[in-house]
């Protein structure tokens, strides 16, 4: 089963701000740039925090602001503008969208420096005291479309009520399915890797003209009461979710959070594969997404000291240490599937050269 990756981390005191923030507010403005304020992915928290403690340590730095409401929330914040006001940091569980980086632009900012710190691999779950579930992409799929495709080559809406009815390899229990809410980057690798993935080889959706009307199909998921979206702080509400749910309740989670939970529920065969860190770090289990920092090089002090906010500089440094998302890393530990050595390289000479997107 899963690979606790032989350790959690330890507390760490930190200015933790509401989540509400994530859902548009601001913080009040801070007076100075001593302290730096971090939003974004809820499962990128606990890799800010350890990056956080590290730099507060070596550096004498004071504690950061962070808030979780998900990545497509942090965006939103972090692409409100230049100063004080505005996150200075943006972690996400996604790639950045370029409707995301036009937003960025037209409020001002306009060079962010991009940092991939490894990948995090999604899959399904139960409680640990549920029956075995081996989904496939194919299956999952039909279980929690709105609508499949008829005999006469339209669509209709999802009748299926029991797994065992999708597939009879399947238990004969009532299909329930927890997902995450649209604003978190979970949500978006379900549709784009998952979804979308197993919609391709429908014929029924490879005949309709118009790609977002394929894709809006694609993504669609049934509203009859089987389908639960959960949202930040997503862990925590997927247990809670989970505990009060029939038998037959799965749910999709990325494998970080298991780590966490592991007592509780267990992770499921996926396209036959278990994910967990070997099949994962070989790419037997292909269900993997990157994961990022972006920072505001507005923000980032020069080396003569003249820019907004101090620290800057020495997070880039600590989160692209060898020591920090390496295979023996400390992130890793905590449940992160390192790059390869040669992009591990690439990525650290170029954040330290304070390389913007293009």
């Amino acid at each position: 089963m899963l690979n606790p990756f032989r350790c959690l981390m330890g507390a760490v005191l930190l200015m933790v701000l509401d989540t509400a923030l994530g859902g548009g507010a601001l913080p009040p403005e801070r007076s100075n740039g001593e302290v730096m304020y971090v939003t974004g992915s809820t499962l990128m928290t606990a890799y800010t925090t350890a990056v956080m403690e590290h730099i507060g340590k070596n550096a004498g730095l004071p504690n950061p602001m962070i808030s979780s409401g998900g990545s497509g929330r942090g965006i939103a914040l972090f692409c409100s503008g230049v100063g004080l006001n505005t996150p200075d940091i943006v972690a996400v569980s996604r790639n950045i969208r370029s409707t995301e980086i036009d937003d960025c632009q037209n409020h001002g900012v306009t060079e962010i420096i991009e940092i991939q710190i490894g990948y995090d691999a999604a899959g399904i779950v139960s409680r640990h005291d549920d029956q075995d579930y081996p989904l496939t992409v194919g299956s999952m799929y039909r279980a929690i479309a709105a609508e499949l495709p008829t005999a006469q080559g339209d669509f209709a809406p999802n009748h299926y009520r029991h797994w065992h009815d999708v597939d009879p390899s399947l238990p004969d229990t009532e299909i329930r399915f927890i997902v995450p809410a649209p604003s978190l980057g979970g949500r978006t690798f379900l549709e784009d890797r998952m979804l979308q993935s197993a919609c391709r080889s429908i014929p029924e959706v490879a005949a309709i003209f118009d790609a977002e009307e394929r894709v809006k199909q694609c993504v669609s998921l049934r509203k009859d009461g089987r389908i639960l979206e959960v949202d930040a702080p997503y862990a925590e509400n997927v247990v809670k979710a989970l505990a009060s749910s029939p038998a037959g309740t799965l749910a999709n989670i990325p494998l970080r959070f298991v780590v966490e939970h592991q007592e509780f529920m267990k992770v499921q065969p996926f396209d036959g594969v278990i994910p967990e860190y070997e099949t994962v770090s070989n790419r037997q289990y292909g269900f993997i997404r990157p994961l990022y920092f972006l920072i505001k090089k507005a923000h980032v002090k020069n080396y003569a000291g003249k820019g907004l906010v101090d620290g800057l500089r020495e997070f880039i440094t600590e989160a692209t240490r060898e020591s920090t998302i390496g295979p023996s890393g400390y992130l890793t530990k905590l449940g992160l599937f390192p790059m390869d050595e040669k992009n591990r390289t690439e990525i650290r000479n170029s954040s330290l050269r304070l390389r913007v997107l293009n």
